[in-house]
């Protein structure tokens, strides 16, 4: 038997208004090259990983979805291996807002309930 492992997996709603509102206020002094709208873009396709998860992984203890956006619709909330985390339920008050992955991926030791082993994607 294969052991249980968590994935953990970064989530932004790249045409949410209201978090292109907040990520808007933030801009000034960023590089334009590097901070394109195109790194927030949403492929539409999640939905599809999630399928694959369910029927092809079933060594997944526990999906960490971490936003500091809304959620997609279509996701399952009630999935006993989906943990929706917000920003500010794990990342230091003093860090936040954040667009960037450095700090959201540098406190993830901070997650409550977290395996030991885990996969970031």
């Amino acid at each position: 038997m294969r052991e249980k492992i968590d994935f953990v997996i970064t989530y932004v709603d790249g045409n949410d208004p209201e978090w292109l509102a907040e990520r808007n206020k933030y801009l000034f002094g960023v590089d334009k090259l590097t901070d394109t709208i195109e790194r927030y873009r949403n492929w539409e396709n999640l939905q599809y990983w999630f399928r694959g998860i369910e029927k092809f992984a079933p060594f997944v203890n526990k999906i960490h979805f971490i936003t500091s956006s809304r959620v997609p619709e279509w996701l399952n909330m009630n999935n006993p291996k989906l943990n929706v985390v917000r920003h500010s339920d794990y990342i230091p008050e003093e860090y936040l807002p954040t667009f960037s992955s450095i700090p959201i991926e540098l406190n993830l030791h901070r997650l409550e309930d977290l395996r030991r082993k885990f996969c970031i994607i």
